[in-house]
């Protein structure tokens, strides 16, 4: 049996294209999430208040250089005290001023958080910001920060009595009425909206594929095991309903599936091909019965001679769904009421079918007798292939036993009904009692989205069907002006 992958090496293995799988099996939730955090922005950009940038610039300077090396001198010491000064815009010694004689009603401590001032690299000027829902008051605060803050350089540099100083800042571009507010700042908020929106989406993506356990594609099943993938059908939702596709459409897609599965079957070891097959799933509802019955037909349309047995002794569907008498079957066979002449019933040309007959109160013990591998034993020397329909092996060991006298075991994996934990115990179980499984089946694979199976074959049938509508009808040969005449005489 080929190893089992463990959940570890799936968390550490995972590349480029299991995220791009992931984004496509969850792209409603990422778009969901995507568009409910861009809505959340907008509503919050939408309503939030205006806010309005007032700029102002001061150029300081020094004064009173006599030489070329007292002006250097000057403008080294301007430089390494203009960011000091910059940090003076915001202290009450200019705000209060300002705050009185505009009568704001702000204190020095709340103007001080709607004011921002800083210093250009390697140059002396100052440049004082001012924020406001009020473009107008913004621009008025901003200038009289100017005024005052020039003032109070003046005073606080003042080296004399005479009043004169030798450091001035000069206000170079006063304030404006801003036109357009500074914030919110619709775009980039978008902007970063919807990045925030993807990795969120991403990311909710991701945990949702990492807490859900359900197999959703062939890609799933590769994760888990080694084991080959030998046939693949996607879901019907008539296949309840109408489970002989291979019948009722045998130009179909899925019938086209289960002919590619008896290929498979067929050249899987030509040298030992297995002639004694048992098709099991981990719980109901994976198709498992469906697999077996058209399997069977399939090979019975080859010309080999099949035949079926509902090996499933709990719950049996073969003979239901080829409308068939269930009345005696193999119960019947095995505690010896009856003969495998008298049960077998024929259904196609090169295939015969055992029912289930009478439930029993021991199943497995029935399974497991020797009546069980005699029986196999004498049908597989009278016909070419003999499929058993076991029942799923996570409900009870049925299949588990059957497994030890088939020559090979067909899981079969409903995708989006089993979950990875099940089918790896499945797996585990048959490995253990020593049953040989020959592969899997993927069945209810989508026919859209990322876990989907290759429409190459629908694409075929329907340009094959196209060239039938579109092939000209063959003409009447013409006949010659000769031949016309010479029937006309």
């Amino acid at each position: 049996m080929a190893p089992l992958i463990d959940d570890h090496t799936l968390g550490t293995e995972m590349e480029l294209g299991d995220f791009v799988r992931v984004a496509r099996r969850n792209w409603r939730l990422v778009l969901s999430t995507l568009l409910l955090v861009v809505a959340v922005s907008a509503i919050i950009t939408a309503s939030a208040t205006r806010q309005y940038q007032a700029e102002t610039e001061l150029f300081v300077s020094t004064s009173g250089a006599d030489s070329v090396a007292d002006l250097a001198q000057g403008g080294s010491f301007t430089q390494r005290q203009v960011t000091t000064y910059a940090d003076l815009v915001s202290t009450p010694l200019v705000l209060e001023p300002v705050i009185s004689d505009l009568g704001l009603d702000y204190s020095t401590r709340g103007l001080a958080r709607h004011i921002s001032a800083s210093v250009p690299p390697n140059t002396v000027l100052i440049r004082v910001t001012v924020t406001d829902e009020n473009p107008s008051q913004a621009a008025e605060i901003a200038n009289a920060i100017s005024t005052q803050f020039a003032e109070t350089i003046q005073s606080l540099e003042r080296v004399d009595s005479s009043g004169d100083t030798p450091v001035k800042a000069t206000v170079v571009r006063p304030a404006t009425i801003p036109q357009t507010p500074a914030s919110p700042d619709p775009v980039r908020n978008i902007a970063i909206a919807t990045v925030l929106g993807l990795l969120l989406g991403s990311g909710l993506a991701m945990l949702r594929d990492l807490s859900d356990k359900r197999v959703r594609g062939e890609s799933d099943i590769s994760a888990i095991t080694d084991e080959p993938i030998i046939g693949a059908v996607t879901f019907d939702a008539d296949a309840t309903t109408h489970p002989l596709v291979v019948e009722l459409d045998p130009r179909s897609m899925r019938s086209e599936s289960f002919r590619s599965l008896r290929t498979n079957l067929i050249y899987l070891d030509p040298d030992n091909r297995p002639r004694v097959l048992l098709t099991t799933s981990s719980v109901m509802g994976e198709g498992k019965s469906t697999t077996a019955t058209n399997l069977a037909l399939t090979i019975a349309e080859t010309g080999s001679t099949v035949c079926l047995i509902e090996g499933d002794l709990r719950r049996p569907r073969v003979m239901t769904y080829m409308g068939l008498e269930n009345a005696v079957g193999l119960t019947e066979i095995l505690v010896g009421r009856a003969e495998v002449e008298d049960v077998m019933q024929p259904y196609v040309t090169n295939m015969r079918v055992i029912g289930c007959g009478q439930i029993p109160p021991n199943p497995s013990e029935l399974l497991g007798s020797n009546a069980m591998k005699q029986l196999i034993e004498r049908l597989s020397n009278e016909f070419d292939y003999v499929i058993i329909d076991g029942p799923p092996l996570m409900a009870v060991t049925d299949s588990a036993i059957l497994s030890t006298i088939a020559d090979g075991t067909i899981v079969v994996v409903g995708t989006g009904i089993v979950d990875r934990d099940e089918l790896q115990r499945t797996l585990v179980d048959l490995d253990r009692v020593g049953g040989k499984v020959v592969g899997l089946v993927a069945n209810r694979l989508p026919v859209k989205g990322p876990d989907a199976y290759r429409q190459a074959y629908g694409a075929y049938q329907d340009a094959i069907e196209l060239d039938d509508k579109r092939r000209p009808r063959r003409a009447r040969p013409r006949r010659s002006r000769a031949a016309s005449t010479a029937t006309r005489g």
